[in-house]
């Protein structure tokens, strides 16, 4: 007999967009299909924000079907336990919470992305999400559409749409994990003396389930040189980059629709 081999799990390990900053105001809750269940983000009114499994560890209550924010606290529609940030029950109307628990998922704001870590096995992140410039500033425009595929096939055939059209040969690739790719095409001058701009495409891939993935493409523009990315990639992140390049796909989002 041949030799055994693991199959890949349903859903890659890796941080992946959950949204974007804005869609979160300060006391909003709401939830979002991560791989294979539900996840519910909310922030709170000093403008923390959290991602957490959906459900209330007393009695199991869907945190986002009528979940509210109470100050710093998400509360639970059911008995209105009370749970801080760090996911602890911090109050109930019936006397000293108990020791119980949201199982929070690890998660983080840059760029105007809402990241959260995805481990099959349930592991802390393995690394941290990779330093851009801050001058890339955040997404100005976004489109989310849902399709069939794995988050790395999806982001190669977006990204191999976008090269394919993108009738420049000043382009700069970075890839964030197995579900993210940024795509810089950096600036040009429209005119003698107008400012150079730049476009920021992201390609963002997210396990919604086995197979399924939402795809968002988000895109803003930049001043040069806000829009040039760091050179040195590790030789990982540099194969990988290859191999987006190598994408292939026809038809591609336009600099006035990045979200095709």
């Amino acid at each position: 007999m041949g030799g055994m081999t693991t199959p890949a799990p349903p859903c890659p390990e890796g941080w992946f967009c959950i949204g974007f900053s804005r869609e979160w105001k300060a006391g909003s809750v709401g939830t979002r299909r991560f791989a294979g269940g539900d996840a519910v983000v909310y922030r709170t009114r000093r403008g923390v924000l959290r991602v957490t499994r959906p459900y209330c560890p007393h009695l199991g209550a869907h945190l986002g079907a009528g979940g509210t924010v109470d100050g710093e606290y998400l509360v639970c529609p059911f008995h209105r336990f009370a749970f801080a940030t760090d996911g602890t029950c911090a109050r109930t109307p019936y006397g000293t919470p108990p020791k119980a628990s949201l199982a929070l998922l690890p998660s983080r704001e840059a760029h105007g992305i809402v990241w959260t870590w995805h481990s099959p096995g349930g592991a802390p992140p393995a690394q941290e999400l990779p330093s851009l410039p801050d001058s890339l500033g955040s997404p100005r425009a976004f489109r989310a559409t849902e399709e069939a595929g794995s988050p790395q096939e999806v982001t190669e055939r977006a990204v191999g749409r976008i090269l394919s059209r993108s009738g420049s040969r000043h382009v700069s690739l970075r890839t964030l994990g197995p579900g993210a790719a940024l795509v810089v095409i950096e600036p040009v001058r429209r005119h003698l003396h107008a400012a150079p701009w730049g476009l920021v495409l992201w390609v963002l891939a997210t396990p919604v389930s086995p197979g399924r993935v939402r795809r968002w493409t988000a895109g803003s523009a930049a001043v040069a040189p806000a829009a040039r990315l760091p050179p040195p990639l590790p030789h990982r992140a540099r194969q990988n980059d290859a191999a987006l390049r190598g994408g292939r796909g026809t038809g591609s989002p336009t600099p006035s629709d990045p979200g095709s």
